[in-house]
């Protein structure tokens, strides 16, 4: 860049990303409750005190590393812009990052400068035209499509979750194969103790204890089998 540009790239263009990511970002907060509030609202779905809980505790001990994680490797791939608009649209690792990747490569530009935040904030905003536009012709032809398919595919669509979760589990028993061979029983040995109703005199039912205490089983095998490991990284 001259100087002229890098200095309405400085004093223009960041500036002004910045300040319009800050007003969608904080606009974005209560418009992520609407589909809660329409399900609550239209369909009368209130989720009991323990059902809440349960799902939070699963969601944060799923989440809470990436929530760290993610910015910090990210950051340098996508820069200022490309943070703002995924992290507003999603699917960070899935789409995102690839395509910011693949524009950098294919404009022969190093991440991190002043063209290579342009270049990646130019793709990603690309990759989310594309994204949103074929989810949203998907979610209005759906019950069209559904509606041609044969009985059979309708009726296989129902193990589309189990497969999902299925190959999400799998992935991760492979990701550490020995940590699994321990956690995968002890997860086992707690499904039973919960529907036996051995949690039942905890708060609120306690149909939460069963993961909060599969998170904690697997914090203490991982560091007890990667032992090794881990004082090396000292």
């Amino acid at each position: 860049m001259n100087n002229e540009q890098l200095n309405v790239y400085k004093n223009e263009y960041i500036p002004y990303i910045v300040r319009v990511g800050k007003i969608t970002s904080w606009l974005s907060l209560p418009l992520i409750f609407i589909p809660a509030l329409v399900v609550v609202v239209v369909y009368g779905a209130r989720p009991d005190t323990s059902g809440v809980i349960t799902g939070l505790i699963g969601l944060v001990s799923a989440m809470l590393a990436w929530y760290i994680v993610d910015p910090v490797t990210l950051y340098p791939i996508l820069h200022i812009p490309g943070m703002y608009m995924t992290y507003l649209c999603g699917n960070s690792k899935e789409i995102r990052a690839p395509a910011a990747t693949a524009a950098l490569s294919a404009a022969g530009v190093e991440a991190g400068t002043e063209h290579g935040t342009v270049v990646a904030g130019i793709s990603i905003a690309v990759s989310i035209f594309i994204s949103v536009g074929t989810m949203t012709l998907v979610a209005i032809l759906g019950n069209l499509i559904l509606a041609i398919l044969p009985e059979t595919v309708q009726h296989a669509l129902n193990y589309l979750l189990p497969s999902l979760f299925g190959t999400m589990c799998m992935q991760r028993i492979l990701l550490d194969p020995k940590s699994s061979l321990i956690i995968l029983p002890c997860a086992f040995v707690l499904k039973l103790m919960s529907r036996a109703g051995f949690f039942k005199f905890l708060p609120f039912g306690g149909g939460y204890a069963q993961i909060l205490l599969c998170v904690i089983v697997g914090v203490i095998v991982a560091r007890i089998v990667h032992k090794d490991k881990l004082q090396a990284g000292k």
